[in-house]
């Protein structure tokens, strides 16, 4: 036994929290042999819909499903020979399993307008989504259990889904119609099977879900999730420490309601965000990853088919031009009835001394009725710093016409209202527009599926408040067509394929074209599992007028882009993805790259994995503020990042992550517009620069129960900028590495009562 008393207390305060799984005469430890399961409705009619043959699975595969009072228990029995390679890696929480694995799909309603999925991989790695409207989103995470085990010529994975893990409407008359969807995977193969029949490509996938009658179970709960962090500033005095405490909770009265709130909530990241360089005129799009504003977020969900969002949450806590705000206070009410949903948000950022922190709201209802369902949304926030309110409100509609038509439409209004002070650089603000969309999908088939989309955004209408759009001023037609190949000669080497042609036509509110743009796609997947694809893209000549952030436009010349990409076998201990691709930027000039992305998977727990990429332009056109002018630049653009990923065992999860982004631009042409658009020549030379970023984490993660954990972080950033264009990569790594900005130790435990 160690002699170090505080790691002597840590193994003593493990022994109280960390428990069996054990639930009534059920215990989660993958065996499926207590007699319960004897008595269990079983399902074993898999069929193949990876590729999408509906012809009998090729290995067979048995669910078992029981639902008491505790919840829904539900146990796989996978026949996979010794002939037949397993795939047993472990992954973290919520990462995409490539492994053997199975899924449950449950729509705890059964009326095909929302569902979870639930996924285990054959270590145990677990995933779980929401999915609806034809969108799925990892980012929900529930309380739920699972364990699996094997041998000579199966594995086995038994779950436990209790009734808390989500919200569901009140039947009222002691049973409760749901559906369930059941699959698996075999990795080493590509192959999925599926009990019922249905998969994601299908317009009716939810529709088709098997249908089953349950007892209602009328839950509640209350769980409590008090925290403590500490942030130890490695590069500043001891003030600049940060020590936190706070506490999370949820309330369930019963099946259909529930309460999430946070008090002085800890939103500081304990897993870093991918590094970005974005020259652009339009925002990076940031995913979620806190806790809070993942947890029971399915009725907010408002991702649009353009990939703009109404509730983008990564707006909260941000700031405006001054970093990072507390978060005072955070709460969330979802309730689901039988035919209507509502929800309402609402958070307090930090609103003293000189804080420009805010008060923000949404609110969500939708109504459904048989295959049609109508909704509204609201986003209000109000920053007091800056005499500034901005609203949204929007109303959607989505209507299944047939099991193969479904269309979707929003329309949106925003008002904005901001009073002119030395906060805001006396800018005032009164500006009131509407924006809307239309979206046609068509599948009469498993092979074809096409879509057409409409959207119209006004000049002034503005959601960045709360939300995330990428421009406004413009209207867009979209279409797209796929055909899948889902069957092949036995002589063939091929196992599916799929080819699909997309094309939209974009101009702005004053008419002009910004672009009429084109892509064809081909992808084939070999029995081997190897994987080829290519893409053709065309755009042609228009004008771009957000690159010189509101000054004239630019009217560039037709573009054209093309790539290839190559997978080798998902199954082996070391598989890779590269990518050649080439193309024309927005001068006509050339720039071409390539990446490769190779993963090595050491042991079942220890993987090493990465990325190295390259990209060239002859000339790059971007904005120089500082001159107010266009310039051409000859860059180099480096990017390279390692992950090591290890497991020491069910419960602990240790994770290196490194990356790197380097780039030497040289000037080779300065420009101005003249009156028709065309670049002229500039007496006024921009400058070159150089610039190298670098972030670097090690974290571990102690697993004490499902949703409660302890980290223990360490993170460093460097950057490096230069005028000089012509550093080359190993200066640029070099100074990046060792210019640190940032360096921190952070630890923290959250814990579920």
């Amino acid at each position: 036994m160690s002699k170090n008393p505080c790691h002597y207390l840590l193994l003593v305060i493990l022994s109280y929290l960390v428990v069996p799984v054990s639930f009534g005469a059920i215990t989660v430890d993958g065996l499926l042999n207590e007699p319960e399961w004897a008595d269990a409705r079983v399902y074993s009619d898999f069929v193949t819909v990876e590729p999408l043959t509906s012809e009998p699975a090729k290995y067979v595969t048995e669910v078992r499903l029981i639902t008491n009072e505790e919840g829904i228990f539900v146990g796989f029995t996978n026949y996979q020979p010794a002939s037949v390679k397993r795939i047993n890696r472990r992954f973290a929480r919520d990462a995409d399993i490539k492994a053997d694995r199975v899924m449950v799909g449950i729509d705890f309603d059964g009326t095909a307008e929302s569902a979870y999925d639930f996924t285990v991989g054959s270590a145990n790695s677990r995933q779980d989504g929401v999915m609806g409207g034809g969108t799925h989103s990892t980012d929900w995470d529930g309380t739920w259990y699972s364990q699996t085990s094997s041998d000579k010529d199966y594995w086995y994975s038994e779950i436990h889904i209790p009734w808390t893990v989500a919200p569901m409407s009140d039947a009222g008359g002691g049973t409760k119609n749901m559906a369930f969807w059941f699959s698996r995977v075999v990795y080493n193969e590509s192959l999925r099977f599926a009990f019922p029949n249905a998969f994601y490509t299908r317009s009716t996938f939810m529709e088709d879900w098997h249908p089953i009658e349950v007892k209602q179970v009328k839950a509640s709960t209350l769980d409590w999730f008090p925290y403590a962090s500490y942030n130890h500033n490695l590069r500043g005095s001891d003030d600049t420490d940060d020590a936190n405490v706070g506490l999370d909770f949820i309330w369930r009265p019963n099946s259909n309601t529930q309460l999430t709130g946070a008090l002085n909530p800890d939103f500081g990241q304990v897993e870093s965000d991918d590094l970005v360089v974005n020259f652009s005129a339009f925002e990076t799009f940031v995913s979620e990853k806190r806790a809070f504003f993942t947890e029971n977020q399915g009725l907010f969900n408002s991702a649009q088919p353009n990939e703009d969002v109404v509730l983008y949450t990564r707006r909260i806590g941000a700031g405006v031009d001054k970093g990072l705000l507390d978060v005072d206070v955070a709460a969330k009410l979802t309730h689901y009835g039988k035919t209507v949903d509502m929800g309402l948000f609402a958070v307090k950022e930090d609103t003293s001394g000189e804080s420009a922190g805010g008060e923000f709201i949404s609110s969500r209802i939708q109504r459904k009725s048989n295959n049609l369902a109508v909704g509204h949304r609201l986003t209000h926030v109000t920053r007091n710093f800056l005499e500034r309110e901005a609203t949204v409100q929007g109303v959607d509609v989505r209507w299944d016409s047939s099991d193969k038509v479904r269309v979707a439409a929003q329309i949106l209004h925003s008002d904005i209202h901001q009073k002119a002070n030395n906060n805001n650089d006396y800018q005032s603000v009164d500006q009131q527009d509407y924006a809307g969309w239309v979206n046609w999908s068509y599948t009469p088939s498993d092979e074809w599926s096409h879509a057409l989309y409409y959207s119209h955004y006004g000049d002034e209408f503005e959601m960045n408040d709360m939300g995330y759009m990428r421009r406004n001023g413009y209207d867009e037609f979209y279409g797209y067509h796929r055909y899948d190949q889902r069957k092949y000669d036995q002589e063939s080497s091929l196992l599916s394929g799929s080819t699909e042609f997309a094309y939209s036509y974009l101009e702005n509110t004053a008419g002009k074209r910004l672009s009429l743009w084109s892509e064809l796609k081909l992808n084939w997947v070999f029995k081997s599992t190897r994987k080829i694809s290519a893409d053709f893209e065309t755009t042609s000549s228009g004008w771009d007028d957000r690159i010189t952030r509101g000054n004239e436009s630019y009217f560039r010349p037709a573009k054209y882009k093309a790539g290839l990409r190559y997978e080798s076998p998902r199954g082996n201990d070391f598989v890779f993805s590269a990518k050649v691709y080439a193309g024309t930027e927005d001068t006509g000039e050339l720039y071409y790259g390539a990446f490769i992305r190779p993963e090595l998977y050491l042991t079942e727990t220890l993987t090493l994995g990465g990325r190295v990429g390259f990209k060239k332009y002859r000339e790059w056109l971007l904005w120089d503020s500082e001159v107010s002018q266009l310039a051409g630049y000859e860059t180099d653009r480096y990017s390279g990042d390692i992950r090591l990923d290890w497991y020491p065992s069910n419960r602990q999860e240790v994770r290196v992550k490194f990356q790197w982004i380097g780039l030497d631009a040289e000037v080779i042409n300065s420009y101005q517009l003249d009156n028709s658009g065309d670049l002229q020549t500039s007496g006024t030379e921009s400058s070159s620069f150089s610039i190298s970023d670098t972030a670097f984490q090690i974290r571990y993660r102690y697993q004490l129960a499902p949703l409660s954990d302890i980290f223990l972080v360490y993170s460093r950033g460097g950057f490096f900028g230069s005028d000089s264009g012509d550093k080359g990569p190993r200066t640029l790594f070099n100074e990046g590495w060792s210019g640190v900005q940032v360096e921190s130790l952070i630890a923290k435990i959250r814990y579920r009562f």
